[in-house]
């Protein structure tokens, strides 16, 4: 494999201790802001064509398509934006795959722009979906500064090999006080993780480079002048027909609501703004 050696992105220092090794890699911790990352990790060129060649094959975008638990899940991120913006307007996803929260935008009033890497991704997304959607990365579109309301990156940030310079960008074309930045990333500090440690359904440190926690993630974005941030709550979904479908969900809904208040659920969502430039 060809591997390259980073420091951390947070504080940038390079002592780490070795959490544990899956894959062939390992994932360490900073010894300074316990930042759980990959390092070494494979090399940014390597990671970007699996992403343009390989990210959306026909079985993950038919389950995509069709799946109900997924459009449930674009449907809860849209209303949690919308509580916070009632008055829709420019909104920018940022791996935004195949479309489907684009789609669901779209419908709801929002003029909506986005950006992925993969080829079938957009694709499918200019095809079935007629959006407004770009294969490349951010940085290519060159938007005009302080041009998006609302700006997501739903299980993006973790794949990111360099997140500084993209914060940086994110910063220059969201707009000031009023404007908003929506992460969601898997949680380092989880329960799940903290039980099944490597095992871990989401730790694939091929891909996944950054497991953050909330106070990592906070410090990143604060890194980079968004000096509010919220961590939001982000709500579990699921089927509901029948009544045990409907017990099964109370039960779990009331766990994955505690593990949220107390920065132990599956993913942190977290939504940032600043009052100036």
């Amino acid at each position: 494999m060809d591997l390259e050696f980073i420091t951390c992105p947070v504080c940038a220092v390079q002592d780490t201790k070795l959490l544990f090794a899956k894959d062939g890699f390992s994932v360490v911790a900073c010894d300074s802001c316990n930042l759980k990352y990959v390092n070494p990790r494979l090399r940014s060129n390597n990671l970007e064509e699996n992403y343009i060649n390989e990210y959306y094959p026909a079985i993950k975008r038919n389950h995509i398509q069709y799946n109900q638990m997924e459009w449930l899940q674009m449907e809860e991120r849209l209303i949690e934006i919308q509580k916070r913006f009632p008055h829709q307007g420019r909104i920018l996803d940022l791996g935004c795959g195949m479309g489907t929260f684009l789609y669901l935008a779209k419908k709801k009033g929002w003029e909506t722009f986005g950006v992925d890497l993969s080829q079938d991704g957009i694709g499918f997304a200019r095809e079935n979906y007629n959006l407004n959607v770009f294969c490349g990365d951010v940085f290519e579109m060159d938007f005009p500064s302080h041009y998006f309301d609302v700006i997501t990156l739903y299980h993006v940030l973790e794949h990111i090999p360099e997140p500084n310079p993209l914060l940086e960008e994110l910063h220059r074309i969201l707009k000031p006080k009023r404007g908003c930045l929506v992460v969601e990333v898997p949680n380092g500090e989880s329960l799940q993780i903290r039980i099944q440690g490597e095992n871990w359904p989401y730790v694939h440190p091929a891909d996944h480079l950054y497991y953050f926690s909330v106070y990592t993630l906070a410090n990143l974005l604060k890194k980079h002048r968004f000096n509010r941030v919220e961590v939001g709550k982000p709500k579990r979904v699921g089927r509901r027909n029948g009544m045990i479908n409907q017990l099964k969900f109370a039960a779990r809904y009331s766990i994955s609501s505690m593990l949220v208040r107390c920065n132990l659920a599956t993913v942190i969502r977290c939504y940032a703004a600043f009052t100036n430039n």
